[in-house]
């Protein structure tokens, strides 16, 4: 075969691929699956949804049957969630503790799922490209709303405001099965938080903390798991901490120069 007529299929090939890799679901989602043993009903609760599909941890689980809440403070994104994820609820609104402003400040990053409330506390060298007004409220005003569903699964993805976030979230009464957590654990609020409510952590993937509740079944699949587990939360957060901290200081400097 001529190398000319080959390089379309090539290109066609790689496209292909390209497409695939762009909305294909982390591999956690696949994990959560796997948790809830192939059921095809549930429940999620998705705090900081972002894209449709792309980094999704709970489309590959609607796509399979489960309903839920996508919720997402950035306009465009939420236009987006409503015409991709029809069954669905979405909320545009961020969420944070019991008594925070109704409105706030987000501040919007070139990189959208780097986009907060807070700038970026870890990643010093993060770009925002400007601000809006959103509306705040706490998780369990939006479930209210919504008719306080029985929740299967949560996620939660708000870029270091989980500590405001779950205190806004009555765990005692809702009890999800399955709590997915992003945090860098720059510090250990979020954590301790969780475990004081009655749940503990059993897996890491990624940036992603997996929590149940403590009487859950669910555990580390090995010892080899829970040694990585505690040295990742304990041993390691205070030289994270100090790593942050310089990094943050370059950063400064850098911009001043």
């Amino acid at each position: 075969m001529r190398l000319s007529a080959a390089l379309p299929q090539l290109r066609g090939r790689q496209l292909k691929s390209m497409v695939t890799n762009a909305i294909r679901p982390p591999p956690e989602s696949e994990l959560v699956w796997q948790f809830f043993d192939g059921r095809k009903e549930g429940f999620f609760l998705d705090v900081g949804a972002n894209e449709p599909q792309k980094g999704s941890q709970t489309w590959l689980l609607e796509e399979r049957g489960w309903r839920g809440i996508l919720i997402e403070p950035q306009a465009r994104l939420c236009e987006r969630l409503r015409q991709a994820r029809p069954t669905s609820q979405v909320f545009q609104v961020a969420c944070g503790a019991p008594g925070a402003p109704p409105e706030m400040t987000f501040f919007t990053a070139v990189t959208p799922g780097h986009s907060g409330l807070v700038k970026n506390l870890v990643d010093a060298t993060t770009n925002y490209v400007g601000t809006e007004m959103v509306k705040v409220t706490t998780i369990d005003a939006i479930l209210a709303e919504a008719g306080n569903p029985t929740i299967d699964f949560v996620t939660m993805d708000v870029e270091g405001t989980q500590f405001d976030v779950l205190r806004g979230f009555d765990l005692q009464r809702h009890r999800p099965k399955l709590l997915l957590m992003e945090d860098h654990l720059y510090d250990l609020k979020a954590h301790r938080y969780l475990g004081r409510a009655g749940y503990r952590l059993v897996k890491r993937t990624g940036l992603n903390n997996w929590y149940v509740p403590k009487e859950s079944s669910f555990g580390p699949a090995a010892f080899g798991e829970c040694f990585r587990l505690w040295k990742k939360v304990w041993a390691n957060t205070p030289f994270r901490k100090m790593r942050v901290f310089l990094e943050r200081r370059k950063a400064e400097s850098e911009r001043l120069d």
